[in-house]
């Protein structure tokens, strides 16, 4: 279903009346019982919105459409609820399915009238809640005001995202490939924390839910104090049963966790290749902008930030009279740091940056403060909320411990494996103290909650002072890049040509595709050479080439040419030309090597680049998008050297085996 509404969309973006149309029906038929079900409305309002960010249609048109869909498509439900409430527990699918119904009557219950409001954006009940407050006789007039605001809410929701991201891709077309790194790592890292965070709750209330079940089993086979202990702990009646049981799950979880790390470290491959290849790659895609960016996020990780947030969860803590919790909390920060600094004089293990730091980095302290302080403050905060606010909390939690360590990395402090070694260590005392507390003070205390969003204020109101004290602090190290290797042109082709790579790696350590060229010439000089003998440059990233991913007659040179990676650092020069048929193509890539020849009669050094040449052909199958098979380009061979390069001003100097493949040195002229 969800293939059709893209092919849909694709054929229907030079027709903006045809699509807003099917934007409506979308809408609309999500919201209809049953049928809600099988219709991928949240997907047709994302690529509509990526057809807005790529200025194929108008944002207010879209949105109108999609809430008078939403709306109607609600009352609908609504109708057929209070039309037929004694009869339609007798249709399908709810005669053979009751628990359908059973789980919306359940909700509404629950939520009451807001209900309407929140089934909006649950998949399962979007189309059920509806249903069931026209069967308990909600009143029209309230309901419907209810619906629109629910559509208002629901609308910009589902076609924001996509605007952002079609808006985001265009922009990454016309500018650089750096933008759309970072944006979609940006992107990337808050919707992967915040889906980790939720995923880490339900894990442990699921597992935590097993454990208690064995325990009591296990309790009950046995005598003595162990059983009253563990009855105990588990007794419904006690308030703080699930938490203990979570908070055991949680140590458990990532002291395992830590220790895989660990060995990896100590082992080495394939961890380290990973380490090198995510530290090549972010120094790949640094600008000034992005160090910019990523500073701020750093800022949140400061001693500034972390100690004013110690101080006033102290003084709060103080004010509650629960000194002991304060001192789990300080004991815990201050054990975790020698732990850590003992640990990195057994390893002696170097950052990737030497020139940032001088200290040991495995692992990181740096993280394990911030995931203590922030990870308590979450403990403590949950404690006073509602289950929603919980979840915000554990997300936001999540996001800043990620985006904290993610600056440490693009800025070279520390390896990938030194912030998830000290994210995971720190996390077990935060666990360990949050199961002493809640073990001594099982009753949750009074609710407080505003109190995220006073926590939340501080940490941006010290952010934002520190920016105003000292502007420097943003964008602390230039984006560095190592200077070239300058060598002679006798000394390339000679012993140097051998020990330049001679296959792609990938992320993983994966050998790839070989390099079958050594080229020493300048980019400009690529581009116009290439373009003579008809190769086309760039990636070509836009929302109409997306979407040719997804579509059913796509020619090979409508995809989009991705950059790969070697070592974690993308491609820079990307060119493609087309093959003997509709479906084939080439494609060349190019990589700096590190090197520049340099010239004896004063010329500036020529950089020397390695590229892979490969055949892609377009393949169709039983999924949703286009494929393209890789295979080797032998034309690069002496033999065959005239089809891509005849005519232009490039010399070869000769051809030097590396493995088994045959590399071709070329210098353009």
């Amino acid at each position: 279903m969800e293939y059709a509404y893209v092919r849909l969309l694709h054929l229907l973006a030079a027709h903006p009346a045809w699509t807003l149309m099917v934007v409506f029906v979308a809408a609309f038929l999500e919201a209809i019982a049953v049928i809600g079900t099988f219709v991928p409305g949240s997907t047709a309002m994302f690529v509509a919105g990526a057809l807005v960010g790529a200025a194929s249609l108008n944002l207010a048109w879209v949105f109108v459409w999609a809430i008078v869909g939403a709306i109607l498509g609600d009352g609908v439900s609504y109708w057929l609820g209070s039309r037929y409430k004694d009869r339609i527990v007798q249709v399908w699918p709810f005669r053979t399915h009751p628990q359908v119904l059973s789980a919306g009557h359940r909700f509404f219950a629950k939520h009451g009238a807001k209900s309407v409001v929140f089934a909006r954006f649950i998949g399962p009940l979007r189309a059920i809640v509806p249903v069931v407050a026209g069967m308990l006789g909600m009143a029209p007039m309230r309901f419907y005001a209810i619906n629109i605001l629910s559509a208002l809410l629901w609308a910009p929701a589902h076609i924001l995202p996509g605007v952002v991201f079609g808006a985001s891709v265009r922009l990454a077309g016309a500018v650089s490939f750096r933008l759309a790194v970072v944006i979609l790592l940006l992107v990337g890292i808050i919707w992967s924390s915040a889906r980790l965070a939720r995923a880490a709750l339900l894990y442990a209330n699921a597992r935590a839910s097993t454990a208690r079940r064995r325990l009591a089993i296990w309790a009950h086979q046995r005598k003595g104090v162990a059983r009253r202990i563990v009855l105990s702990m588990l007794d419904p009646s006690r308030p703080a049963a699930g938490g203990i049981v979570a908070a055991s799950l949680m140590v458990l979880l990532s002291a395992w966790l830590f220790f895989v790390i660990l060995e990896g470290v100590i082992g080495g491959e394939p961890l380290v290749r990973l380490d090198v290849s995510v530290y090549h790659f972010l120094r790949s895609v640094r600008t000034s902008w992005g160090d910019v960016i990523i500073s701020v996020f750093g800022i949140l990780g400061s001693i500034t930030t972390l100690a004013a947030i110690v101080v006033v969860v102290a003084g709060w803590m103080v004010w509650e009279r629960r000194w002991r919790t304060v001192g789990y909390w300080l004991i815990c920060v201050g054990f975790s740091q020698l732990l850590i600094v003992a640990i990195q004089l057994a390893i002696h293990r170097a950052p990737p940056d030497k020139l940032t730091t001088d200290f040991n980095v495995f692992p990181s302290n740096h993280v394990a403060a911030a995931t203590i302080v922030y990870g308590f403050l979450a403990f403590l905060l949950a404690r006073r909320v509602g289950r929603l606010e919980r979840l915000f909390v554990a997300m936001t939690s999540v996001v800043f411990v990620v985006v904290i360590a993610l600056a440490g990395v693009y800025f070279g402090r520390f390896w990938l494996s030194d912030a998830v070694g000290g994210a995971t260590l720190s996390a077990v005392w935060v666990a360990i103290v949050a199961l002493i507390t809640i073990w001594r003070n099982p009753d949750s205390p009074s609710s407080k909650r505003f109190l995220p969003v006073i926590m939340l204020l501080l940490v941006s109101a010290v952010v934002m002072v520190q920016i105003n004290v000292n502007p420097g602090i943003l964008a602390p190290d230039s984006a560095r890049r190592p200077a070239l290797i300058l060598v002679t042109q006798a000394l390339w082709t000679g012993s140097l040509s051998r020990t330049l790579p001679c296959f792609r790696f990938d992320v993983a350590g994966e050998r790839g595709e070989p390099f079958a060229l050594q080229w020493a010439a300048r980019s400009d000089q690529i581009r116009s050479q290439l373009r003579t003998r008809g190769w086309i440059e760039g990636t070509d990233i836009s929302a109409r080439s997306l979407l040719s991913l997804a579509s059913p007659d796509a020619a090979a040179m409508a995809l989009p040419v991705l950059p790969e990676l070697n070592d974690g650092v993308p491609s820079p020069l990307n060119f493609k030309r087309p093959g003997n048929t509709r479906g084939e193509r080439d494609v060349l890539r190019l990589w700096q090597s590190g090197y520049a020849v340099n010239h004896v009669d004063g010329a500036s050094p020529v950089p020397i680049w390695v590229g892979s040449l490969s055949h892609e052909q377009l393949t169709h199958g039983p999924w949703p998008f286009n494929i393209l098979r890789v295979e080797p380009l032998n034309d690069v061979q002496p033999e065959g050297r005239g089809r891509w390069l005849a005519g232009t001003a490039v010399a070869q100097l000769g051809n030097v085996d590396c493995v088994g493949t045959a590399v071709s040195m070329l210098e353009s002229l």
